[in-house]
C-alpha cells in the first residue's frame, strides 16, 4: 500500500477550504435613499457575511459626506446623483454609517458583518 506524503493531504484540504470560502461569498447590493438626512427604517441595518462583495448605492436629497466607520470609506453625496461604495466585507462586527453636513453629524444606520 502506498501512502501519500502528509503535506499533500494538507495542501488538498487547504485548497478545498479556500475554494469553498470564495464560492460562499456573495455580491450584495443595497440601494439606500437618504431623505432629509435619514434612511427609511427598513434600510437602517445592513447585514452581510464576511467575504461578501458589498455595494452601497446611495442617493440623497441634500449634500452630505458619508463615512463607513471601521472600513474607513468616505464618499461625497450630491443630490440626485447616485454614488456607489464597493468593498469586500473583511472585518466582522457592527459599523456605523454616519453622515456629515452643514449642521449635521449623525449615524443613519449600521453595517453588520457576520463571520462566515
Amino acid at each position: 500500500m502506498t501512502r501519500r506524503p502528509a503535506w499533500s493531504t494538507v495542501l488538498v484540504v487547504a485548497l478545498v477550504f479556500v475554494a469553498t470560502g470564495s464560492v460562499l461569498a456573495e455580491p450584495r447590493l443595497f440601494e439606500l435613499a437618504l431623505k432629509d438626512g435619514r434612511l427609511p427604517e427598513s434600510q437602517r441595518l445592513l447585514r452581510v457575511r464576511q467575504g461578501d462583495e458589498v455595494t452601497l448605492k446611495w442617493t440623497t436629497d441634500q449634500p452630505f459626506t458619508l463615512h463607513v466607520h471601521g472600513y474607513d470609506l468616505e464618499a461625497k453625496l450630491v443630490p440626485q446623483t447616485p454614488v456607489e461604495l464597493r468593498f469586500t466585507a473583511r472585518a466582522t462586527g457592527r459599523f456605523p454609517l454616519e453622515i456629515h453636513g452643514p449642521g449635521t453629524e449623525r449615524t443613519v444606520g449600521h453595517l453588520e458583518v457576520h463571520p462566515r
